[in-house]
């Protein structure tokens, strides 16, 4: 069903929203994690090889052994096209012994989720402990679904190494829990050092890894992590945040219904942006999803809102449409009669009503 709902809202997205042009929330550096993750590149890999400095150029890479796939794939595949960096070059200085993963297989999918052209890329630097990270994924991988951000047993895979000395392994586990659902991400209780959380949202070199971040600090239980997180969101609601629905959502789990009553107050709001209320709605969402007792009163506040703000119809029907409820059926219609859609979004409702009237 998830990925149902990311294709309708990217085709929504791409129609426009309901209430016509919107400015945009703009970001002063904007950093953006990968959506194809080194988990993804592993296991859909069609090759997989240790690479070395070769003998005749030592700028070029040579395969020197074969981890995935057979000698005569390789010699039918192009050349490794990476050139040996200086600081690789050092580290096979230091240790002739050093060896380089490289990938081969599809090319990152673009936003509608097809492939790019297939080729190599260039994983990481080995280490005794990045071989059997490797392995790993291998052998535990073989049961999750390629591109599945929702498997329990994979975030709880990549929850294992938030605390790992290796950065690299951090910053991969990192990557998954940023594209798993937060349903799922909730297991992770406790994972990781709150300082270490803490430090990694005052480093301006770690934006792009702050989403996951904020979330992992709100599922801390420790009184230090709790007044941050009640600091923040506090914060990010009256002010504005780059991180509104991540910070949303820490907020919700750490001060539970209190935090969905100040949400809500936010919300009636008439000079808060619609991008800073769709960021909140899509908070509600998730928040409900992850922890049913609360959705009785988020669709009192949904409801409130499709009757003074029609402009969140769209995402306040992804809500309704993911718990399988009806309640919000007949402002959901009101809005059919009254509004000019956009024809995606008016498909989108129109196919709520359907799904959860069948239900």
């Amino acid at each position: 069903m998830r990925t149902v709902l990311v294709t309708v809202v990217a085709l929504v997205f791409l129609a426009g929203s309901l209430a016509g042009p919107r400015p945009s929330a703009a970001c002063p550096v904007c950093i953006t994690l990968p959506e194809y993750s080194l988990a993804d590149r592993v296991l859909s890999a069609r090759v997989i090889v240790l690479a070395v400095p070769a003998l005749d150029n030592p700028f070029s890479y040579s395969p020197v052994s074969i981890l995935k796939g057979t000698s005569e794939q390789l010699s039918a595949l192009p050349e490794i096209p990476f050139l040996v960096d200086s600081v690789t070059r050092s580290a096979f200085r230091a240790d002739p012994g050093r060896r380089v993963l490289m990938i081969y297989g599809a090319g990152y999918p673009d936003k509608a989720g097809r492939s790019l052209s297939t080729g190599w890329s260039k994983g990481f630097l080995m280490t005794p402990e990045r071989a059997n990270f490797l392995e790993a994924i291998r052998h535990q991988g073989a049961s999750w679904g390629f591109g599945k951000t929702d498997d329990p047993s994979r975030v709880a895979f990549f929850g294992s190494y938030l605390g790992h000395e290796d950065a690299l392994l951090r910053n991969a586990a990192l990557i998954e829990i940023h594209r798993a659902p937060y349903a799922t991400v909730r297991q992770l209780r406790d994972q990781g050092s709150s300082a270490a959380l803490l430090q990694e949202l005052r480093s301006v070199n770690r934006l792009a890894y702050a989403p996951a971040v904020i979330r992992l600090l709100g599922l801390q239980s420790d009184q230090a992590a709790k007044a941050a997180v009640r600091t923040r969101y506090q914060r990010a609601l009256a002010s504005g945040d780059t991180n509104l629905f991540d910070w949303a959502l820490a907020g919700i789990e750490v001060d539970g219904a209190a935090a969905i009553t100040a949400i809500g107050a936010h919300l009636k709001q008439q000079s808060l942006s619609q991008d800073m209320k769709r960021d909140l709605v899509r908070a509600l969402t998730d928040a409900g999803t992850a922890r049913s007792e609360f959705q009785a009163q988020i669709l009192d506040i949904f409801k409130r809102e499709l009757q003074q703000n029609p402009s969140l119809a769209v995402w306040i029907a992804l809500a309704a449409k993911s718990w399988e409820t009806d309640i919000l059926n007949p402002e959901l219609r009101s809005i059919l009669s009254a509004e000019q859609l956009e024809p995606a979004a008016q498909f989108l409702i129109e196919n709520t009503l359907v799904q959860v009237e069948r239900n």
